[in-house]
């Protein structure tokens, strides 16, 4: 009961505040498709980086989950776009053929969805994840603001601690479960967050 009246109130409150086109959680993906969040970041003094990619399906129930450390020195744009294209080659293992890929990464994102021509250093991953999304019977590519991508984010931050790949399929990784839970919950609160 009181649980109602509280998210009677929120929304009341939110809707006040907020444009209706602002979102500030997680969504899921439309009927039938499954959200592919993938996020990436550079640690700069151990010359490597990680990876994260989060699978969900419309209810948030996770599909599938990826924390990698990657040995090598990229630099944010080279790790941003090869954490996409591992993404849509999990989900693709996983075998979930309608897709949509999120990212923080504007100019990964715009490049994959064919809106600008990528930087040479990711031309070619670009390409490579380009042609394999093709092979999917449905998929978009979406620009979604970091805290709107927390579980993935989350999960980069880990893979400093992970001695290769750690791999969930419908399970959820410990490191982010209070996250999955909240954008659960969330999503019961409709888009005015």
């Amino acid at each position: 009961m009181y649980v109602k009246e509280y998210r009677v109130a929120w929304l009341s409150e939110g809707q006040k505040t907020q444009p209706a086109t602002r979102v500030h959680h997680w969504t899921p993906p439309p009927q039938g498709m499954y959200k592919v969040n993938v996020d990436a970041v550079v640690f700069k003094e151990q010359r490597c980086c990680g990876i994260g990619v989060v699978i969900r399906n419309e209810k948030g129930q996770m599909m599938g989950a990826l924390c990698k450390k990657i040995n090598l020195p990229w630099g944010a744009l080279e790790a941003e776009a090869k954490v996409a294209e591992i993404g849509i080659l999990f989900a693709w293992d996983l075998g979930l053929k309608e897709v949509v890929v999120e990212g923080d990464s504007q100019l990964v994102m715009e490049a994959l969805k064919g809106n600008i021509v990528p930087a040479l250093a990711i031309q070619k991953i670009v390409e490579g994840s380009r042609w394999c999304l093709s092979h999917f019977k449905a998929w978009r590519v979406e620009h979604v603001r970091r805290n709107i991508n927390g579980a993935a984010h989350s999960l980069t931050r880990n893979a400093l601690f992970v001695v290769d790949c750690n791999i969930w399929v419908e399970d959820t990784p410990p490191i982010i479960e209070l996250q999955i839970q909240n954008d659960v919950i969330a999503m019961d609160f409709g888009p005015y967050q």
